[in-house]
C-alpha cells in the first residue's frame, strides 16, 4: 500500500511538473499513460458500468445548457445558491440541485457548500461560443440519432447505412438531410458553424506537414485572375484564413465557397478572402485553381455522393497543374484508435457517411477521373491529407 501511494504521489507530481512547463506534448504523452494505467486498473464489470452509466450527466449537462444555468453560474466566480439559480433561470430548485450532483461530482461545477455552485475552469470553457454551441449541436442533431441508431439498423436487417434515409432521418422525424434540418432552424445552424470553428482551431493545419512551397507556390501562375486556392465548403472560413496568415505573400486569389446561409452568417474574415455562394453538388464556376481543397466534407457523404462531388471539382481542374487535396481522417486498416473510431460511428448516425481508409479513398477518386499523389499523416490519431491529381 505504502509503495502505491508513493507511485500515485509521484505520478501526480510529475504531471504537475509538465503542466507547469506548457509542454503540450509532454502532457498528451503522460494523458495517454495515464488512459493506459486506468484501462489496466478498471475490471471488465467497471468498465461495463461505466458505459451503461455514460448518456446520464451529458443529458444532465444538456438540460441545464437549455436552462441557463450554467450560464448563470459561469458568470461569476462566486457560488451561486440554488435558490438564486432557480429565481435568475426559471427552473425548479430541486431539479438544478438534482442536476448538478453528477456534473460536480465530474468537476464541471463545484458544490462550495451544501447547495451553493462555482464554476471551474470546464464550465467557463464550456460557455465559450464554439463549446457551448458545439455540444448543443451535438446533442440535438447526434444524440437522438446515435440512442436510435440500434432500433433502425434492427428495422433494416442490420444492413450498413450508405445514404438517406438513415438514422438521422428516422430519429427526427424528416426526409431532410442534417444540412436541410439546419437550414430550417437558424439558431442550431448557428450552434453548428460555431463548432465547426471551434473543432478547426486547435488541429493541425494541412500546411503544417505538407509541402507547400514546391507543391503549390513553386510554379503557380501571378496574373491577376489566378486562383491559389479554393476552399470549398469551408464555413465560416477559418483555414484559408490560416493559410493567408501562413502565406501572406502567395500570389493569386484566396476563394471560400459554402452554402448561402453560411456564407452569409460569417462575422469576421480578412478582405483576401473572396466569399463565393456555391453548392458542391452542382458545377464548380472557378476553373484551373491551382489547389481545391476540402476539409472534413467527404465523411459526411455516401460513396455516390462523392463521387459526384468530386466529378464537379475534376471538370473544374486543369491536367498538370490542379491539385485537390482533402483534409480527412485516414482510418488504418486495422487498430483504429479510439477517437476516429467513434467519429465513424457519429458520421453513420448523423449523416449516413463514414471516414474512410486509404483504399476507400483511392477507390472514390478514381470513379471520379482522378488519382492519389500521396497520403500526408502525421499520425492516425489526427486528420491527414489525401493528395490527388488528374488521371492522366
Amino acid at each position: 500500500m505504502a509503495n502505491a501511494e508513493k507511485s500515485s504521489a509521484d505520478f501526480i507530481e510529475a504531471a504537475k511538473s509538465i503542466l507547469a512547463s506548457g509542454d503540450e506534448g509532454a502532457r498528451k504523452q503522460m494523458f495517454g499513460a495515464a488512459m493506459q494505467a486506468m484501462a489496466m486498473l478498471e475490471t471488465p464489470v467497471d468498465t461495463i458500468w461505466r458505459i451503461i452509466m455514460s448518456p446520464h450527466a451529458p443529458s444532465a449537462l444538456m438540460t441545464l445548457i437549455k436552462a441557463g444555468v450554467i450560464q448563470e453560474i459561469a458568470k461569476t466566480d462566486s457560488p451561486s445558491s440554488a435558490d438564486h439559480l432557480a429565481k435568475a433561470t426559471g427552473a425548479e430548485r430541486l431539479l438544478i440541485v438534482r442536476l448538478l450532483r453528477p456534473l460536480n461530482a465530474l468537476g464541471v461545477v463545484k458544490e462550495a457548500s451544501q447547495e451553493e455552485y462555482a464554476p471551474t475552469a470546464i464550465t467557463k470553457a464550456l460557455v465559450d461560443r464554439v463549446l457551448l454551441g458545439g455540444y448543443q449541436f451535438m446533442f440535438s442533431a447526434a444524440t437522438r440519432s446515435l440512442a436510435n441508431m440500434p432500433f433502425y439498423l434492427e428495422k433494416t436487417g442490420f444492413k450498413n447505412v450508405e445514404g438517406a434515409p438513415g438514422p438521422f432521418q428516422d430519429a427526427h422525424g424528416t426526409q431532410d438531410n442534417m444540412f436541410e434540418w439546419l437550414i430550417k432552424d437558424p439558431p442550431m445552424m448557428g450552434n453548428f458553424n460555431a463548432f465547426m470553428t471551434g473543432q478547426r482551431i486547435d488541429r493541425k493545419q494541412w500546411f503544417d506537414f505538407f509541402d507547400v512551397d514546391d507543391i503549390l507556390l513553386k510554379d503557380a501562375k501571378t496574373d491577376p485572375d489566378a486562383t491559389l486556392v479554393i476552399d470549398i465548403g469551408g464555413g465560416e472560413g477559418h483555414d484559408i484564413a490560416e493559410f493567408h496568415k501562413r502565406y501572406p505573400s502567395a500570389p493569386g486569389r484566396l476563394v471560400l465557397e459554402d452554402l448561402p446561409p453560411v456564407i452569409d452568417s460569417i462575422q469576421e474574415l480578412t478582405p483576401k478572402i473572396e466569399r463565393h455562394k456555391h453548392d458542391f453538388f452542382q458545377s464548380q464556376p472557378i476553373k484551373g485553381a491551382r489547389c481545391y481543397y476540402f476539409r472534413s466534407i467527404f465523411h459526411d457523404w455516401s460513396d455516390a455522393e462523392c463521387i459526384k462531388i468530386l466529378k464537379n471539382t475534376a471538370k473544374a481542374m486543369t491536367p498538370g497543374y490542379s491539385k485537390l487535396l482533402l483534409s480527412e481522417f485516414v482510418l488504418p486498416a486495422s487498430n483504429t484508435p479510439l477517437y476516429p473510431a467513434l467519429l465513424d460511428v457519429n458520421m453513420m448516425a448523423v449523416l449516413n457517411g463514414m471516414e474512410r481508409t486509404e483504399a476507400q479513398f483511392s477507390k472514390l477518386l478514381d470513379a471520379a477521373g482522378l488519382k492519389v499523389v500521396k497520403f500526408w499523416s502525421v499520425g492516425a490519431e489526427v486528420e491527414g491529407l489525401v493528395e490527388a491529381v488528374l488521371k492522366d
